[in-house]
């Protein structure tokens, strides 16, 4: 069974496609905003978690970097990561690895606010493998690439596939769920468009198993740009964030993997 992923063109602030609801927030053009992209993982690494304001939106789609927050994230049951600030507006943790099925709660206190947000990272998916398809269109053929997995029947699963071509991210979300194909095998091509592969480029897939939540997050930014539609009126998208902050706080799985293309 093959299913096509179209490209997600990447309209946000900060700096999924099917009949999803999509959630309109007024956006405040006067007053700036607490940005907070959070993420914990399954890989045994230094967790990242970046913190930022918006300037208004009048003047500018930037963020600035917000220093001198105090940020945790603890597991439920479990121990209390400290993150610490490595660069302006960039807090890493101790080398630290999440937990399938446990759930992490983030404080971010920063400027007199506190924020909160808690989070269930899935059971890991793995990827099975990945390949290389060329697709015409128009007369024009192009390489793209495939993804090889098998969704597991017994839960409702969605998914975030981050691309880096020759070390260089593709700032565009691919994203996808099992509403249509729960318990099948998949095989997906990702439709990227620039740059263009080509004989010879390495490829980065990070195929990540998200929570439902920080899909419609996705897919409410997708829509924003206009992606499988005209574009809807600008507007915060979903976060499970709490206090007016802007962003978002994802517990996912991680299974990375490079491969040359010929």
């Amino acid at each position: 069974m093959r299913n096509n992923i179209f490209i997600l063109g990447f309209v946000s602030i900060l700096a999924f496609t099917s009949c999803e609801e999509v959630i309109e927030i007024e956006t405040n053009e006067q007053e700036p905003a607490v940005v907070i992209e959070a993420a914990i993982t399954d890989r045994t690494e230094r967790q990242t978690i970046n913190l930022s304001q918006t300037v208004p939106f009048n003047l500018s789609f930037q963020t600035v970097p917000l220093r001198n927050a105090t940020v945790t994230v603890t597991e439920t049951g479990g121990p209390t990561l400290t993150f610490t600030e490595d660069q302006p507006g960039v807090y890493r943790s101790t080398t630290f690895r999440g937990s399938y099925g446990k759930t992490y709660n983030l404080r971010v206190t920063v400027n007199g606010n506190t924020y909160t947000a808690s989070s269930k990272m899935p059971n890991k998916v793995p990827l099975d493998s990945l390949s290389v398809s060329e697709v015409t269109f128009f007369g024009e053929t192009r390489k793209y690439v495939k993804v090889h997995y098998q969704d597991p029947a017994q839960e409702t699963n969605a998914y975030n596939y981050v691309i880096s071509i020759n070390g260089k991210k593709i700032n565009s979300f691919y994203v996808d769920n099992d509403r249509f194909n729960n318990g099948n095998y998949i095989n997906n091509t990702i439709f990227t468009d620039d740059p263009e592969i080509v004989s010879g480029d390495e490829i980065m897939i990070d195929f990540q198993n998200i929570t439902p939540e920080i899909y419609r997050y996705f897919f409410a930014i997708t829509q924003i740009g206009g992606n499988g539609g005209p574009p809807v009126a600008p507007s915060n998208p979903d976060t499970n964030l709490s206090n007016g902050a802007l962003g978002y706080f994802s517990t996912h799985t991680s299974d990375k993997r490079v491969f040359r293309v010929r």
